[in-house]
C-alpha cells in the first residue's frame, strides 16, 4: 500500500509495480499528483506547486528515474530565462549565461566586484557539485558496506569541493556583510533568509539544470506515472482517505480507508506513507505503537511555509500585458528582509509567472494565464479569518480576495502594466487550501527544512518504529522540489525490494547509479525472475480508482511497455 499520489509516491509505486509486487496507491484528493495536480477552470489551466523544475534534463536524476519506469515520459524543455529580480532601484535578469548578469552587476557596483566575483565563483562550485545528484540518489540503507564508503567518499569530496556546509551556517545579511563583502547581493537578494536559498538559483543556472514543466503542465508527469502503475496491474485509488494503519506485534498488516460514505480495509505486507509524518504518527498509527516523546520532538522540527497564491486567466496573451517566460521576483526596497516574508501584503514579496507564455496550451487562443505566489503561515490573519477551527466562510473568502486584490495592484505598479481589467478567471488558495488538498501539515510546501538542526534531529526519515513501514515523498528527505520527492520514491521502492524482489533490486540500483541502461528492467528481463520471487497472478479483487472490484489479469510482458506509452 501507498498513502499518498504525489510524485513521491507514485514514483514508489510504478517502480514496485515493474518489478512485481502488487501495489496499491489510495489518495484522499480527487486527482493524482499532490502538489503537481494543477486543475482546470473553463478552458484554463493552472500549474499548482511549481514554477520550475530540477534534474529533469537528459542527465537529470528525475528524467533518469523517468527512463527506467518505462518510455514515453513528456519532456520538459529547457529554460533559457529564468529570473527577473525586480526592486524599486534595481532590474536584473538571470539567464542560463549567469556570467552576463555578474558582469552588469559588478558594473553598475565596481567597488564591490570583487565580492560579487566571489560569490558567482562559489554558486558556480555548488551548482557544478550538485550537477552529480543523478549518481548519488541512493541512500546508505540500500547500500553494500562497500557501496557506502565509496559514496561516503564521494559526498565528502563533493562537499569539500562546493564548501556546502560552510555555506549552510550562513545567513543572507551575514554571509554578503562578511563572507563576500557584497552589499548590493544582499539588496537583490532582500527576501532571501538563508546564503543557499541564494546560491542555488545561480549554481542551478551554471548547470544548465532549469526545465519548464510538460506541454499540458505538470500534471503530465503523474499522468504518465498513473498510465505506468496501471500498465503494470497496479492500482491507483483517489477519494480514498487512510484513517488508520494496523499493526500487529511490531509490524504493519494493512490499511482501513473511507471512501465517501463506505469504509473498508486491506491488508498488505509494506504500507509506505507519502505523506507527512504529523498524519501518520499522531492520527493514523495506534497510540501505543509509538513513543509519543519522540514524536513530540519531531513536531518541533522546522518545516517550510505554505503559500498564497492568486491564479488568473487573462483575456489576452500575457505577453501583451509585458510579461515573459521568466519568473518575476518583485520586492521592495524599504522592507526588511523579515517582512518580505511576513504575511502582510503591501510589504511581501511576489514570485510571478506567466505559464501561458512557456506553454500556450494551458490557454485557450488569444488568451494568457498569471499566477501570483507569496510566502504565507497558516497562523496568520488568525488563520486566514477562519480562526483555529479552520472553518471556511464568508469572511475568509472576503478576506482572501482582498488580499489577492493588494496583490495585483502591487504587480501593477511594479511593472507599469494593467492585470485586473482583462482577468476573466479568478481563483485564490491559502494555506487552509493548501492543507485541505494535500494534508500536509500546516499546509507546508517542502516539508522540513534543509536546516543544521533538522539534519542533526533526524527530523527527515525513511524507516519508522513500525517494521514494514516505510516514509516516502518529500517528508522521507530534507527539503522539497520533485527531484527530493523522486529520490524519496525511489529509495522507498528500493527499501521494499530489497527484500522481496532482490534480482530487480540488483539491477534497478545499478539503473539508478548509472551503471547499467535504464531499460534494465524491461519485460523480457522480468521473465527470469527465479522461481522463488514468483510474479503474483492470482485473481482477486483489489480496488481501482473508481472504487470497483476489479479482477487481476494473467500479466503480459510483451505488451506493457506498450501499455505504458499508451493513454487509457
Amino acid at each position: 500500500m501507498v498513502i499518498g499520489a504525489g510524485i513521491g509516491g507514485l514514483t514508489s509505486a510504478a517502480l514496485l509495480a515493474k518489478s512485481g509486487v502488487r501495489v496499491c496507491v489510495l489518495e484522499m484528493a480527487d486527482t493524482p499528483g499532490g502538489y503537481l495536480a494543477g486543475f482546470r477552470r473553463g478552458k484554463f489551466v493552472f500549474d499548482t506547486g511549481i514554477h520550475w523544475l530540477n534534474q529533469c534534463g537528459p542527465e537529470g536524476a528525475v528524467r533518469r528515474i523517468l527512463r527506467i519506469v518505462g518510455p514515453g515520459a513528456p519532456e520538459t524543455p529547457a529554460l533559457r530565462r529564468i529570473r527577473r529580480y525586480k526592486g524599486q532601484s534595481f532590474d536584473y535578469l538571470l539567464t542560463d549565461e549567469p556570467d552576463e548578469l555578474r558582469d552588469r552587476i559588478a558594473a553598475d557596483a565596481p567597488e564591490q566586484a570583487e565580492g560579487v566575483r566571489r560569490f558567482f565563483e562559489a554558486s558556480k562550485a555548488l551548482g557544478t557539485s550538485m550537477s552529480g545528484f543523478a549518481d548519488h540518489m541512493r541512500i546508505a540503507a540500500t547500500m553494500s558496506l562497500l557501496e557506502k564508503a565509496a559514496h561516503g567518499v564521494g559526498m565528502a569530496a563533493r562537499g569539500l569541493r562546493s564548501n556546502l556546509l560552510e555555506h549552510l551556517k550562513w545567513s543572507t545579511e551575514d554571509a554578503f556583510d562578511e563572507l563576500f563583502e557584497a552589499r548590493v547581493m544582499a539588496r537583490i537578494f532582500c527576501s532571501e533568509e538563508r546564503l543557499l536559498s541564494c546560491l542555488l538559483p545561480l549554481g542551478w543556472a551554471y548547470t544548465h539544470d532549469y526545465q519548464s514543466a510538460p506541454l499540458g503542465g505538470a500534471r503530465e508527469l503523474w499522468r504518465f506515472l498513473v498510465r505506468a502503475i496501471r500498465a503494470w496491474r497496479g492500482h491507483v485509488a483517489c477519494r480514498t482517505r487512510v484513517d488508520r494503519i494496523h499493526v500487529e506485534r511490531g509490524r504493519v498488516t494493512g490499511v482501513s480507508y473511507t471512501r465517501g460514505a463506505r469504509e473498508g480495509s486491506i491488508r498488505a505486507k509494506y504500507v509506505l506513507a507519502a505523506c507527512d509524518q504529523a498524519s501518520v504518527y499522531e492520527h493514523m498509527l495506534p497510540p501505543e505503537s509509538v513513543d509519543r516523546d519522540w514524536v513530540a520532538k519531531l513536531r518541533e522540527a522546522e518545516i517550510g511555509p505554505s503559500h498564497l497564491t492568486v491564479f488568473l486567466g487573462l483575456d489576452r496573451p500575457a505577453e501583451e500585458l509585458g510579461f515573459g517566460s521568466e519568473i518575476v521576483m518583485l520586492t521592495r526596497d524599504d522592507v526588511s528582509r523579515r517582512d518580505h516574508n511576513a504575511g502582510d501584503p503591501t510589504r511581501v514579496a511576489i514570485t510571478a509567472l506567466a505559464s501561458s507564455v512557456r506553454d500556450p496550451s494551458l490557454a485557450p487562443p488569444g488568451m494568457g494565464t498569471l499566477r501570483l505566489t507569496v510566502s504565507a503561515d497558516i497562523r496568520d490573519h488568525d488563520h486566514w479569518k477562519t480562526g483555529p477551527s479552520l472553518a471556511r466562510g464568508s469572511e475568509y473568502v472576503a478576506f482572501k480576495n482582498a488580499y489577492a486584490d493588494i496583490l495585483i495592484a502591487r504587480v501593477e505598479a511594479a511593472l507599469s502594466t494593467r492585470i485586473r481589467e482583462h482577468v476573466v478567471v479568478r481563483e485564490v488558495a491559502t494555506p487552509i487550501t493548501h492543507l485541505r488538498y494535500t494534508g500536509n501539515r500546516d499546509g507546508s510546501i517542502v516539508g522540513a527544512k534543509p536546516s543544521r538542526a533538522n539534519l542533526w534531529s533526524g527530523a527527515a526519515h525513511y524507516l519508522t518504529p513500525i517494521r514494514h513501514l516505510i516514509f516516502s515523498g518529500q517528508w522521507a528527505e530534507l527539503g522539497g522540489g520533485v527531484p527530493i520527492a523522486v529520490k524519496a520514491g525511489v529509495n522507498a521502492a528500493l527499501l521494499v525490494m530489497k527484500h522481496e524482489r532482490s534480482a530487480a533490486f540488483r539491477h534497478l540500483a545499478e539503473a539508478i547509479d548509472g551503471k547499467r541502461a535504464t531499460d534494465a528492467l524491461d519485460p523480457a528481463w522480468l521473465q527470469t525472475l527465479p522461481a522463488s520471487e514468483p510474479r503474483d497472478r492470482a485473481r482477486r479483487p483489489v480496488v481501482d480508482d473508481r472504487g470497483c472490484a476489479r479482477d487481476r489479469e494473467a500479466h503480459d510482458p510483451a505488451r506493457v511497455e506498450e501499455r505504458v506509452a499508451r493513454d487509457p
